[in-house]
């Protein structure tokens, strides 16, 4: 039974409110201008305002890709402006961003890159992201650009996934204290079932949670 996180299918949800009322979900559809997918509502149960540690693999146009987090996912609370409410986040994508009806920002990075479920004619339920680019020295992407992340909400969930590499390097360096670690094994056992199999996972999960141990 979990303890830590609210789960929707292999995806392990923190922070999240309650779920949103009828009213609340009439109030987004009704600015929207569409009906919320039955999957996207059933996801809302679990990870309405929550947050969501995963990836997707996005492929930009020159050929490069990164893995992108969209790990803030917005409230069905009443909003205004702005403010990481559905409600408020239609109303300053369509002033800033010139959205049009139909298209729902869900969800931020934590900087300037959303992700959007376009449930306009045209976009058939399609997942897109505005990923905002970064300075040269970064390394990184540095166009801003619209890409196409999957056919649908179903899809998009299918294609999030655990950045294995940047778990084994949060538990090397960071995981405290001994609670952190037991999060991060339900976390792992909910969005990557097999991580037992994985014999660097496993070393950095037990030398993790020795190295709390000793300190206390």
């Amino acid at each position: 039974m979990s303890t830590h996180y609210a789960r929707f299918r292999h995806l392990a949800i923190e922070r999240a409110k309650p779920a949103p009322g009828k009213e609340q979900l009439a109030a987004i559809e009704d600015l929207l201008g569409a009906a919320l997918p039955a999957s996207f509502r059933e996801f809302l149960q679990v990870a309405n305002g929550g947050y969501l540690k995963y990836v997707i693999d996005v492929a930009f146009g020159d050929g490069k890709s990164e893995p992108l987090s969209f790990c803030g996912i917005f409230s069905a609370e009443n909003g205004d402006f702005c403010d990481e409410t559905f409600v408020g986040e239609i109303r300053s994508s369509r002033e800033y961003q010139k959205i049009p009806p139909g298209v729902l920002p869900f969800a931020r990075d934590g900087g300037g890159s959303m992700v959007y479920l376009d449930l306009s004619p045209e976009g058939n339920g399609r997942v897109i992201a505005f990923v905002e680019g970064l300075p040269e020295w970064t390394g990184l992407r540095t166009k801003s650009e619209y890409i196409e992340l999957a056919s649908s909400f179903d899809d998009y969930v299918n294609k999030l996934r655990i950045d294995r590499q940047a778990v084994i390097d949060h538990l090397t360096h960071d995981a405290t204290p001994l609670g952190h670690v037991d999060a991060t094994e339900e976390w792992l056992d909910i969005g990557m079932p097999s991580w037992r199999e994985d014999t660097e996972m496993v070393a950095a999960v037990t030398e993790a949670r020795l190295r709390v141990a000793s300190r206390g």
